[in-house]
Formats: structure tokens, sequence, C-alpha cells
């Protein structure tokens, strides 16, 4: 029997004279394809993320082959020019990924351009039988990711990988092994809760999610035993780049002892994650969804797309011609001196807040933000309950604190970044196991711990006004999660005292 096989392992399909984008933004409720006849609207897509991760791909891909079709004549040097034109377009449209090493592909192929023969159609077939070429290096990759896993497997994936983890759980279940996929859901898109439990469900395969802010909690208490992302970018020395939150995931992972994957890419010419400028979205797509918005005014924004994945936290890399350490891959493809910096300068900015404040709180916050010459308060959405979205944020502002939200899985990225100066953490008991706090406490704790960030525990207020959502199953009224998919019971959380005492802590 076939395996089953969704429809994210093929976000693009050609036809002829046009192509057409599956629009992962309408996914789960509705399954609509983009007709693409002009190559605006396949950057209109790329940059309104409509698609992403291989359906950039394959969009790139495709949008050179209708290009090619314009050029009639024997001489491959306009098309050649244009191609490198058209790469240069779509890293406008999404700057971190890399189109342009993408485009080395066709650098061969007009070396080997037959003499007289028209450049265009030559090239179409180029193209063709490349994408069918990499259908085969994921399918083979799937398998290799799969050999890995443990079994009975309790695995944990973030963001979407395009339609590969049904693959790699497909080949779980050829080869004999159990496999359960715990999925975060990955905000501000939620593309673990409408795209990844989605596809995973349809497959007949066994699937919960949980909040973005749950990751420390499930590795804690041995729900997970295996961790696999994807990856936007990697480079030669292992770094890899994905979707925010998968650095933080990471480095809990290597904290409690858990393995983790990831699929990539050759690196072609970057030499290092640190090279990669970070992608910056609209705040408008952090504070809005599906047309609602719940941003109180005033309020400001932060929103990474991306964040980096440091080779010495990755267990393997998963490549399209075998598995790799970050040691054997760095040998493999390391040609080239580092790089320059981005040029970012890595400064503390900020402080954390996470939990719930006492109302006689927000003085003590107040003074202590002009303290620390900071200009803000950072406020993360506090999934699933967003009391920090819906109610802290209000709160900081009707008092005239300066106040900065962003999603649960972007406080790795402001940690890595040397952005956060303190953390304050809210308790509602303390007890001889450790401090009690919200769901996503021990995740903040941990970070500030592994980055040297200060931390002070004070008393939580406790929760009077019922938040917009309780679970990860809606988001601002409205149903997100495919019907059917379980949600992770999610609880407080206990924040061992151990922790405080192994870091620069005020309680």
């Amino acid at each position: 029997m076939k395996p089953i096989q969704s429809p994210l392992f093929v976000p693009a399909l050609w036809e002829k004279e046009h192509f057409k984008i599956l629009d992962e933004t309408l996914l789960p409720r509705q399954v609509k394809y983009i007709t693409v006849n002009e190559l605006s609207e396949a950057l209109r897509a790329v940059r309104e993320m409509k698609t992403r991760a291989f359906g950039q791909v394959l969009t790139f891909l495709y949008a050179a082959a209708l290009v090619a079709k314009g050029y009639k004549t024997k001489d491959p040097e306009p098309l050649r020019l244009r191609l490198a034109q058209l790469a240069e377009e779509f890293t406008q449209a999404r700057p971190t990924f890399d189109f342009k090493g993408l485009a080395q592909y066709f650098d061969p192929w007009f070396r080997e351009h037959p003499s007289g023969r028209e450049t265009g159609s030559w090239f179409e077939g180029k193209i063709h039988e490349l994408v069918s070429t990499i259908f085969t290096r994921r399918e083979e990759r799937a398998g290799r990711a799969a050999g890995l896993l443990p079994n009975p497997c309790r695995l944990l994936t973030h963001c979407n990988i395009s339609g590969e983890l049904v693959a790699v759980a497909e080949r779980c279940r050829e080869m004999g092994k159990e496999i359960q996929i715990m999925a975060t859901e990955t905000r501000p898109y939620l593309q673990g809760s409408r795209l990844t439990a989605w596809e995973i469900a349809q497959a007949g395969i066994g699937v919960a999610l949980i909040p973005d802010c749950a990751v420390a909690q499930v590795m804690a208490k041995g729900e997970v035993n295996a961790v696999v992302v994807g990856a936007d970018r990697c480079a030669q020395n292992g770094d890899i780049i994905n979707k925010v939150g998968t650095y933080p995931i990471a480095l809990m992972a290597k904290e409690y002892g858990i393995p983790f994957y990831a699929l990539v890419q050759d690196p072609g010419r970057l030499v290092s994650g640190e090279d990669v400028v970070i992608e910056e979205r609209p705040v408008a797509e952090l504070f809005t969804f599906q047309g609602r918005s719940y941003a109180p005014e005033g309020l400001q924004g932060r929103y990474p797309a991306f964040d980096l994945t440091p080779a010495s936290l990755i267990s393997s890399l998963i490549g399209f011609d075998g598995v790799f350490t970050p040691e054997s891959f760095r040998q493999r493809f390391h040609k080239a001196s580092p790089g320059a910096s981005n040029g970012k300068e890595k400064k503390a900015q900020y402080l954390l807040l996470y939990g719930i404040p006492q109302r006689s709180s927000y003085p003590y916050l107040s003074q202590a933000l002009k303290a620390e010459q900071v200009p803000a308060v950072l406020v993360p959405e506090m999934r699933p309950e967003l009391w920090g979205a819906t109610v802290i944020t209000r709160e900081l502002l009707h008092r005239n604190i300066p106040t900065t939200l962003i999603s649960d899985n972007t406080m790795g990225a402001f940690f890595a970044q040397g952005q956060i100066k303190r953390l304050y953490l809210f308790y509602s008991e303390l007890n001889e196991k450790g401090a009690v706090g919200v769901c996503g406490s021990l995740l903040a704790l941990q970070l500030a711990r592994a980055h040297g960030v200060p931390v002070e525990l004070l008393a939580a207020e406790e929760a009077r006004e019922s938040p917009l959502d309780r679970d990860v199953s809606t988001f601002l009224g409205r149903t997100v999660s495919p019907d059917g998919v379980p949600i992770y019971p999610i609880e407080r959380e206990v924040l061992p005292w151990s922790l405080f005492k192994e870091s620069k802590t005020g309680v």
C-alpha cells in the first residue's frame, strides 16, 4: 500500500502554462490553491507567507521555469541575467531564505547548454528534473530520520516541515516503530496547530498540541524522547536557522538529555548562522489573527520570524546524502573562512516579565525600568491563557509603563541576542520543591539560567479576570486546531529551587 502523503509535501503544482501554490494560511479549514500566471503573484505569495519552507523552494523554481518559457533565443546569457534578478526579487520578499543559493543550481546548466538549442525549453526541462530529484531526496531523508528515532518514539516537533514529518512517521511504521507526535502551536501563524496537527491527523498518526511555552514542561516530565525540526537555512559549521522558537527547544532538549535532529540541505556558501540577517516581520502579524486584533492602543511589539540554533545543541543533521554529527558536517562542508558579522549589536534592552503580577508590583516594575535604564518591559503572550497579551499589557500601559509584546516562542531569541537584562518571575505558591508558576515559567527560568540573566521571584496575583482563550484549540475566539486533535493537558509548573541556586537570583 502506498504511504499516505500530506498535501504539504507537494505545496506547489506545475500545470504546463502556469503553476499553483497551496495557500497554507487557509488550512486546515480550506484547501485552496493560488494560480500563478504572473511573477508578481508568486512574489506576493512568498512575501505574505501564503507559502513557506519547501513551498518557497518550489515557488521559486517554478517561477524560474515560467520566466524561461519566454526565452526562445539560443543565447543563454539573457536568461542567466534575468534569473539572477529573479533571485534578488525573491530575496527582497523573504530576506532570511537563501534564494540566491538556490539559484546556484542554475550555474552549471548554463555552462552545459547545448549550442544551437533553444534556451527556454531546455532550461525548463532541467528545472523539472531538479524538482523530481528533490522529491526523491526528501523521501530518502525521511527514511534516514526514521532510522534514528527510538521505539517507541514520543516525538516533539516545531512549526511545519512541509509534509516531511508524515513521511518520517510512515517510515517509522514500516520499521515497526510506534510513534506519537507532539506539535507546538507555533505562534504567531499557528503553523503547528493549523498545518502540522492537521496533516498528521489526516495520515492517521497520533498527535497532540501544546502551547509554545510548554516545551520545558513536557521535557521535564519525560513526555518527549526525541525532537525533529526542519531548517530554512543551515551553515557550513552546522548552525541552523529555523522558525523562531527552535532555539529554546534545542536548549531544553540539551538540558533534559533528549536528542535533537534537524532536517537540512547543503549549506552552500553560508559559513555560520551568525552571518544570516534575521527577518523581523511587521507587528501587525503578531497583533491580529484572521482579521481580529487584540492589541491595546499604544502597545509596541517585536516579531523576529527566525532564530539561530548553534551546532553545539544539535545531535545530528539529517541531509539529502547522509546523517552527520555537527563535527562531521563541518568536515564535509566547511569551505570558507568565517564571514562578516551581520552587524547587529548585542546589548541588553528589556526587562522580561513572566507570570501575573500583583497590582502592588506595577509601581515596583516602573521604578525598576528607570533604575535599569531600559526602554520597555517585554511581555510574552503567555499561552494558553493569553494573560500577557490581553490583561498584563493593558495594566502596564494604564500605568504609563512602556510595554512591548512578543510571542512566547520568541523569548529564546531575545535571550540569545543579549537583549534581556533581568527576568521577573511571578509565583502563585512556594513549597519544599520550589516555586509554582504559570505554564512557560520553567522555560523562562531555564533560558535566564543558560544566559546568566538575573532573576527576581515575586508573588503573583490570583487570576480574577477571565482571559480570552483557555487552551490552544482556539485563538481570539476562533477554532484553529483540527477536529479530534487532543490538547495536551498543561499544568502549572514547579520551578525547582536548584535552578535558582545555580543562577543569579534575587528571591
